[in-house]
């Protein structure tokens, strides 16, 4: 007959219980599983399954549950897996905000949808572009890298070792920085071509001051804006693959190689 201690009880339950918080910070942060169309249930379900999976293949983890210990891990735990779902998120984040700026360049930054995640309105070019990406990000399966990333980060950061590195804070800074100049190359061309018109746009208005610039510069940016977005569309997908890259490359290097 097989009988169990209490404290062996108490230990089993915590080797399930400290990978699902890990897991389940992720999915409450990283992109897709983050969305408010996924029930709370299925991600503590989908959660508790993946842990059920790998907690026999992990370390044993000697810090007691109900402990201040405990409670200082758990912070760890889901601090860890918040960093890991919020770098994710910045590829995202970018791809918004070069939506924005182009829609806000040729004038469509009127035209919103309403996110339902971040409880905003959003353009509709940046509405377009992160269709783009979230098509692009599930083909390559960047989600079930982005889990494997996860379930490898408990052997290179246990779950009870000390992990408290300031230069990973420092790291994620010049990434974040790093992306959003990357959105801001990709919208360059468009904001070049809409500086110029608006410059030919100022002196035909200084040299013929009878046109109105409001009447004609207006469906003239709109126009010239979206031929110049459909001539990046061949760029539009080796940019992402380009940030996508960059991102799995960054990821595996913090968290795996720590």
């Amino acid at each position: 007959m097989l009988t169990f201690s209490s404290f062996q009880f108490i230990t089993l339950i915590g080797n399930f219980f400290w990978p699902m918080v890990r897991i389940l910070s992720f999915f409450s942060v990283a992109p897709i599983f983050n969305d408010k169309l996924i029930n709370k249930k299925s991600k503590i379900l989908l959660s508790g399954i993946i842990s059920s999976l790998i907690f026999p293949f992990l370390p044993e983890v000697q810090t007691v549950l109900f402990s201040y210990v405990g409670f200082l891990l758990l912070t760890q735990q889901i601090l860890i897996g918040i960093v890991l779902g919020f770098t994710a998120q910045l590829l995202f984040v970018t791809v918004n905000l070069s939506g924005e700026i182009i829609g806000l360049q040729i004038g469509l930054s009127f035209a919103t949808f309403f996110n339902n995640n971040s409880h905003i309105g959003i353009s509709i070019i940046s509405r377009l572009l992160n269709i783009f990406f979230l098509f692009f990000f599930l083909v390559l399966n960047a989600h079930l890298y982005l889990i494997s990333i996860l379930i490898d980060s408990f052997y290179s950061i246990p779950i009870d070792g000390y992990f408290i590195n300031k230069n990973i804070f420092f790291s994620l800074l010049n990434f974040s920085s790093h992306i959003f100049l990357n959105s801001i190359l990709f919208v360059l061309p468009v904001m070049i071509v809409l500086l110029a018109i608006s410059f030919i746009m100022s002196l035909l208005n200084r040299l013929s001051p009878q046109i109105s610039i409001f009447s004609v510069g207006f469906p003239l940016n709109l126009l010239v804006g979206m031929l110049v977005l459909y001539s990046l569309i061949s760029i539009i997908f080796p940019f992402f693959e380009k940030l996508l890259n960059e991102l799995m490359f960054f990821i595996s290097h913090i968290f795996l190689n720590t």
